[in-house]
């Protein structure tokens, strides 16, 4: 039964390829060149281009001690649209990414959109968004071209401001909007890609640390999408959240230090898949907290009909938030 569901995710997935939304390396790619497939390949050193992460305006996967979220420089041009995801082999020469309006329109009520490379012989999934304000951008991406999770991205700029919150209080808190690329592991043939769309929270006290202030919170509300853009019902339950554990506030610089995140489900008395979250503080007073999330471990992705329980499989979600005061 297992094999079904994931036969029936994989049907939806190949479904989008055929409709010319990109084509599945996987099933396109000479069978004996497993220059795509090898779970096992990573680059020994990542080369960072122009973006190597070290302007405290940017926040990169490779923050979050994530070997393979190698993207190292992320812009957007609003005249054409056009998403640029720098250091993500296979993903075409000039690392373009185009909005996918007709899943953008059906992801629910997210403000973020759904991108897609426009060439290249790997299919990259991609989630962005700018903020309302224009003070910070958030951004991750993921592919289907591995058995494994393979390469993507996770980044969070600042484009405004030096994200100073004021002085004249001590504690805040901050709410807005999650998105995210799921990878799923199909132990039979691969992956498989899903979205998530959710909301953020998180509290900030700027006093106490006495150094270093502490900022954390939840992800909360998350709802499941096929690759398609098609909410998927069987997850409509599932009931879990993310747990974003406290960390410390670089006053210099207005940056929070990585942290562990954690997947909760029923109700929050059972740890699921684990890893990382971290971001920073943008506008001329600190009015946004833009941030990455990734976790990675046993995740749902559907209900066995036989049994009525989730079926669970390897899963790597990598997500991003803005959240206002």
């Amino acid at each position: 039964m297992y094999r079904n569901l994931v036969a029936l995710a994989c049907a939806g997935v190949l479904a989008a390829c055929a409709s010319g939304e990109g084509s599945n390396p996987i099933t396109d790619l000479d069978p004996d060149d497993t220059t795509l497939i090898d779970e096992n390949t990573t680059p020994d050193e990542p080369t960072t281009g122009d973006g190597d992460g070290e302007d405290s305006s940017n926040v990169f996967g490779d923050s979050l001690n994530n070997d393979r979220l190698t993207a190292n420089e992320m812009s957007f041009d609003a005249d054409t649209g056009e998403l640029v995801l720098n250091n993500m082999p296979f993903d075409g020469d000039d690392n373009i990414y185009e909005v996918d309006k007709t899943i953008s329109d059906n992801f629910g009520s997210s403000n973020f959109n759904v991108y897609r490379n426009a060439s290249g012989p790997a299919s990259y999934f991609a989630v962005f968004r700018v903020s309302d304000s224009g003070y910070s951008q958030v951004g991750t991406a993921g592919t289907e071209s591995y058995v494994s999770f393979g390469y993507g991205a996770a980044a969070a700029q600042r484009l405004s401001g030096s994200g100073a919150l004021p002085d004249d209080q001590q504690t805040y808190v901050f709410t807005g909007e999650y998105a995210a690329v799921r990878t799923v592991i199909d132990p039979d043939s691969g992956s498989i890609m899903q979205y998530v769309s959710g909301t953020a929270t998180l509290r900030v006290d700027t006093e106490d640390f006495d150094d270093t202030g502490v900022v954390g919170g939840y992800i909360a509300d998350r709802s499941f999408f096929d690759a398609n853009g098609v909410q998927i019902s069987d997850l409509d339950g599932v009931g879990d959240f993310i747990t974003l554990t406290d960390t410390d506030i670089n006053f210099d610089n207005w940056t929070i230090a990585s942290a562990d995140a954690t997947v909760y489900t029923d109700n929050g008395t059972t740890a699921g898949a684990s890893g990382s979250w971290d971001g920073l503080f943008a506008g001329p007073n600190g009015e946004e907290i833009a941030g990455v999330v990734v976790v990675e471990g046993s995740g749902p992705i559907g209900i066995d009909p036989d049994t009525g329980s989730y079926v669970e499989v390897q899963v790597r979600e990598t997500g991003g938030f803005i959240a206002t005061r």
